[in-house]
């Protein structure tokens, strides 16, 4: 049978799963591969992986399904699932979404403590996990005492419940009819990786993730046939609903910056993969790697990056290592909105890559068809009403608010202030503040500024980080820059910390070198126009209040190890206030 999109089946809207994209996946493409994943060793020479059918995964996804459902899994149970990336990761998320349970996923590469907390805060009714998790939970026994329904993906030591296998087989011989999911049920519950505060768990619902594959899909047109290389693990379930392989590389998903390129160039060779979804990180480390090999990925027609701004520069030698006509595109959004709105990189080097250079901000695109935004007057405070808000007009920077059935409504969270001061209250629907400062230019494309806790303000006006930092990311010595104002809002302490590029800091390790690149740094605020993030006298008060630090690595997040830990720093120049020029 040829492989065609699938269709929406013809049923009442509000009953939505997204397992439904799967079944109808596997009819088409029964025997085509769904997930692949390193294996142990190789075989006769050829790296060897781990793989399964769309036909296997469905079958399986429902088999596991069943004996959720027989194990005393019921729809709405919290089940936290700490499963690495790989074949038995997909199987048990779809499982999961099929029994109608909520799955509880945290990011590990937070830390022990946060995951711990997170999950504790969430009281699980059970653990499907790997047994180092399941060991970790039965001697913190004390944190879960509602976790009885649990399953260990692995070898199961001195704790009950049923390992993956033993699930598979009692679910494989079980005639249980699985439970119908509505679309406002709750499917999952997603921490945020807590780089602008503590972790947040974001409520999605099964019209969320739904609405997520469909609009990923008519977006940017993927047809089922080809292949993935998934950076991000989350990422990468949406192929399953699409038609397409995902190929799991060798890496840490927790720490995507520390992917070796040549373990991602052979995934890539192996499965000739004609799509790639990595963290800016990832792309920035690989396209060095290929510009100075010549090593190329000339099947990838299709790339994506999100999670923080991607800077020109990393655009163009990622397009040098791809197909020559392929696209490059960097979605926006959020934990608690995603996808808001995208952008080729054909239109960044063409045309808003020079107005970020000059201040401007950064162009994340126009938005997607489902999703509705404004742009707001800026406030620290919880807005409970559309009423109260103020919207902006085009090109005056405010914080963007946003809805959709993307969009969650809602945090998971005994602390009742992370949903007032995000949630905004109109009627039948709930807008969403994204936390993000930015403004509408003509062609109504939304220009980001920068986190709204993180925007530096002086007696004399606002600093917002991103337009500043794009201007001082222009010299050619600077990797990466971070302005913080420590001393709180309305102070008149501005530091910027300068992460100098690996290049210079080798062949620059002196104190007249760093003071050489201090005054350079300090002159670009004279030749570059900061555009409406500027107020009057904005440059003049940068050349000559602006403390400059330097520092050979930045802290970034957690999740894609690319957003600028920014609260950290600023805790940093608090307890030094002597700046290094």
């Amino acid at each position: 049978m040829p492989a065609v999109a699938p269709s929406l089946v013809d049923h009442d809207p509000t009953l939505v799963n997204v397992g439904d994209r799967l079944r109808e996946i596997a009819a088409h493409l029964p025997d085509a591969i769904a997930v692949a994943c390193p294996g142990r060793g190789d075989v006769a020479g050829q790296n060897s992986y781990a793989t399964c059918t769309f036909s296997e995964l469905k079958d399986h996804a429902d088999a596991l399904a069943r004996g959720l459902v027989d194990l005393g899994v019921e729809p709405g149970m919290r089940l936290a699932l700490l499963v690495k990336p790989g074949v038995e990761f997909v199987k048990l998320v779809f499982a999961l979404l099929r029994s109608g349970a909520t799955t509880v996923l945290i990011d590990p590469g937070m830390g022990r403590k946060h995951v711990v907390d997170c999950l504790a805060s969430m009281q699980p009714e059970g653990f499907v996990a790997v047994s180092a998790a399941q060991a970790l939970r039965t001697v913190l026994r004390r944190r879960f005492p509602e976790a009885v329904h649990n399953v260990t993906v692995g070898r199961r030591w001195f704790w009950g419940g049923p390992t993956f296998q033993q699930l598979l087989a009692a679910g494989d011989k079980s005639t249980t009819e699985l439970p119908i999911t509505r679309s406002d049920d709750p499917a999952a519950i997603i921490f945020t990786s807590g780089s602008t505060g503590p972790p947040k768990g974001v409520v999605y619902t099964h019209r969320m993730f739904d609405t997520q594959a469909l609009e990923i899909q008519r977006a940017y047109d993927i047809q089922p046939g080809g292949a993935d290389l998934a950076c991000f693990a989350l990422f990468g379930l949406f192929n399953s609903a699409m038609g397409v392989t995902t190929v799991f590389p060798q890496m840490d998903f927790s720490r995507p910056a520390s992917a070796e390129p040549q373990a991602l160039l052979t995934a890539a060779r192996d499965w000739q993969v004609t799509q790639a979804f990595a963290s800016p990180s990832v792309w920035d480390k690989l396209s060095r790697h290929c510009e100075q090999t010549g090593d190329m990925i000339p099947t990838l027609r299709k790339v994506f990056s999100c999670g923080a701004p991607v800077p020109a520069e990393v655009l163009q030698r990622t397009l040098k290592m791809i197909a020559a006509n392929a696209e490059m595109h960097t979605p926006y959004g959020a934990t608690e909105s995603l996808p808001v709105a995208t952008i080729e990189a054909s239109e960044v080097l063409g045309e808003t890559a020079g107005k970020t250079a000059q201040g401007a901000g950064v162009c994340v695109g126009r938005k997607f068809d489902t999703i509705d935004w404004r742009v707001i007057r800026i406030s620290d405070e919880p807005i409970d009403r559309m009423e109260d808000t103020e919207e902006l007009p085009t090109g005056e920077i405010g914080e963007l608010i946003a809805r959709g059935p993307q969009v969650s409504t809602l945090y998971e969270s005994e602390n009742k202030r992370h949903n007032a001061i995000a949630k905004i209250d109109d009627g039948d629907t709930v807008w969403h503040r994204l936390g993000d400062v930015g403004y509408f230019d003509e062609q109504q494309r939304f220009w980001y500024c920068g986190r709204k806790a993180h925007r530096v303000e002086m007696l004399q006006g606002a600093f917002f980080p991103i337009c500043c930092e794009s201007v001082f990311n222009s010299h050619p010595a600077v990797h990466r820059t971070a302005l913080v104002g420590p001393e709180g809002r309305g102070k008149h302490r501005l530091v910027l910390y300068v992460e100098p590029t690996d290049n210079w800091q080798e062949r620059n390790a002196n104190d007249a070198a760093f003071e050489e690149l201090g005054d350079e740094i300090r002159q670009l605020t004279d030749k570059f126009c900061f555009g409406p993030a500027a107020f009057p006298g904005a440059a003049e008060f940068m050349m000559e209040q602006m403390e400059i630090v330097f520092d050979e690595s930045l802290p970034v997040d957690v999740r894609h190890n690319a957003k600028i830990n920014r609260e950290l720093i600023a805790e940093w120049a608090s307890k030094n206030p002597t700046s290094v020029e």
